[in-house]
């Protein structure tokens, strides 16, 4: 995660975007340097950029440097950086099995999802197996496309999500029915992350033995 964030921040600083903070993990802070935030849980992680949609600026800013004032190309490539430096990393190690993983993913994420306690289960005993025969970095990357095809899903709050509102918006600053598509496509990709944090909770607590 930590590798998809700070592509996206550095994309960000070299197209001429103002990066507001960069966020690794979540909770509670325990270290700041400068813009930057690492949280106690190294679990997911964010970036936050100038945009007017999120922030009032002052009415002689040209907004030249806000995220949703650039070409539409920037903003839907600017999201899709660090999956696609993560993806290319992820595949050069594992080679072409790796495209057959990732692209099983899309369908394994919606599937566990929707049996957290069968077919999760199986994928994350797989999984298990998986990095208990192969090397650390072979595990690694087979994390990391799971990690990718989960974030180029087509819901707000992922990088997926984000790309594709940008489409929708045709490079435009803001749009008024964009709030509410957003929140309307935040709910299955939360419900699929909750479903999954669910079957990960079973399947240690199973593992445990308890």
């Amino acid at each position: 995660m930590s590798i998809h964030i700070s592509v996206m921040a550095a994309c960000a600083r070299l197209s001429g975007i103002t990066v507001r903070s960069v966020s690794y993990g979540v909770g509670p802070t325990v270290l700041t340097w400068g813009k930057v935030y690492v949280k106690l849980l190294p679990l997911a992680g964010s970036l936050v950029l100038k945009d007017t949609r999120e922030e009032e600026l002052y009415d002689d800013d040209p907004c030249l440097d806000a995220y949703n004032f650039q070409p539409l190309w920037k903003q839907v490539l600017l999201p899709l950086s660090g999956v696609g430096l993560l993806l290319a990393l992820s595949l050069g190690i594992m080679g072409a099995s790796g495209w057959d993983s990732f692209v099983a993913a899309f369908g394994q994420i919606v599937h566990g999802a929707l049996a957290p306690l069968s077919t999760a289960q199986e994928l994350l005993g797989n999984g298990e197996a998986f990095a208990r025969t192969h090397g650390f970095a072979l595990a690694f990357a087979l994390f990391s496309l799971k990690l990718c095809a989960l974030n180029l899903l087509p819901f707000a709050g992922l990088n997926g999500g984000q790309a594709l509102l940008a489409i929708a918006r045709g490079g435009k600053p803001y749009v008024t029915w964009e709030e509410t598509a957003a929140k309307w496509l935040l709910l299955p990709g939360l419900a699929i992350l909750l479903a999954w944090a669910a079957a990960l909770a079973v399947y240690c607590w199973r593992a445990l033995g308890l």
